[in-house]
């Protein structure tokens, strides 16, 4: 399994993404999650404000090759929560992508003060001339939040769908001012819609974990697209159990990520690895699913 790992939510410790991850929430999770906060982060701590944080990324990749993870994919996001604002733009991930030796990919983000119709356009921008694999987006984390199913992000899934890529959602306990914009049959409202286009759920919608695995049932009998579960860390939250029974019983709609910084990457990886999961199940789990929606 090593080296094939894809960790398919990897948020980099470069300067906009720490904007959103401060020393005090990281640490507070990681103590939640029963992991270290890893080298790579405390180093980021340590530098100056706008840089790349060469020295933090170097040890961010050499901490993904002992973990065996061959690609780590961002997200791009435009975000406001818990009086924080996080603004990670597509370019500035494309370059960061170029400069990472193809280590990490990344997912155009979705800014809920533009219109749609320029959204539309950005993201067309972004899969076609920056080459970014797929859009991320967190309408509960808009201004002015949104449910994810809300009419007028209509145009956003049908484009994302026409362009063949996938779409990963924030969900989980921060997805918005409540735990109803995280509720899964939002986004089986989407997948009825379209049913071609995949539908990712990082943090797996916790803590809704049945319901979740339930939408994502539906889906497996469409085949080509639906909902698929990203859990990540919340494998180790209370409950998490059930996405480890999931895996076993529904393996093609189930995805790894490590939500890093909130986790380590190595001890991430090897927790994963131990669970009571199938060698066919965890290949799916840990690199074939995303291979699938990213085309690789």
């Amino acid at each position: 399994m090593k080296g094939k790992i894809i960790d398919f939510r990897l948020r980099p410790p470069s300067s906009p993404y720490k904007g959103f991850f401060p020393e005090g929430i990281v640490k507070f999770a990681n103590f939640r999650f029963m992991v270290d906060t890893s080298d790579s982060y405390e180093k980021s701590l340590e530098a100056e404000e706008g840089s790349f944080d060469d020295e933090a990324l170097q040890l961010l990749y050499g901490e993904m090759e002992r973990a065996g993870i061959r690609y780590g994919l961002m997200n791009g996001r435009h975000s406001h929560i818990l009086g924080l604002s996080c603004h990670v733009g597509d370019e500035y991930m494309a370059d960061l992508c170029k400069k990472s030796d193809n280590r990490l990919m990344a997912l155009a983000g979705v800014d809920g003060d533009n219109p749609i119709k320029k959204t539309v356009a950005d993201i067309d921008k972004a899969v076609g001339e920056l080459g970014l694999k797929g859009v991320c987006i967190e309408p509960g984390l808009f201004k002015k939040p949104l449910y994810a199913d809300d009419e007028q992000l209509m145009h956003i899934y049908q484009k994302c769908s026409d362009l063949e890529v996938p779409i990963l959602f924030m969900t989980g306990p921060f997805a918005g001012p409540d735990l109803s914009y995280t509720d899964p049959i939002k986004f089986q409202h989407i997948a009825d819609t379209f049913p071609d286009l995949p539908i990712v759920l990082g943090h797996g919608a916790y803590p809704y974990v049945n319901e979740a695995i339930g939408v994502a049932f539906k889906s497996s009998a469409i085949g080509s697209g639906g909902v698929f579960l990203s859990p990540d860390v919340y494998v180790s939250a209370a409950g998490g159990d059930l996405y480890v029974k999931g895996i076993e019983w529904m393996p093609d709609r189930f995805i790894f990520g490590t939500a890093y910084p909130f986790g380590n990457c190595e001890q991430l990886v090897d927790r994963t690895l131990n669970l009571p999961i199938n060698e066919e199940a965890m290949a799916m789990y840990m690199y074939e699913n995303a291979e699938d929606l990213l085309g690789l």
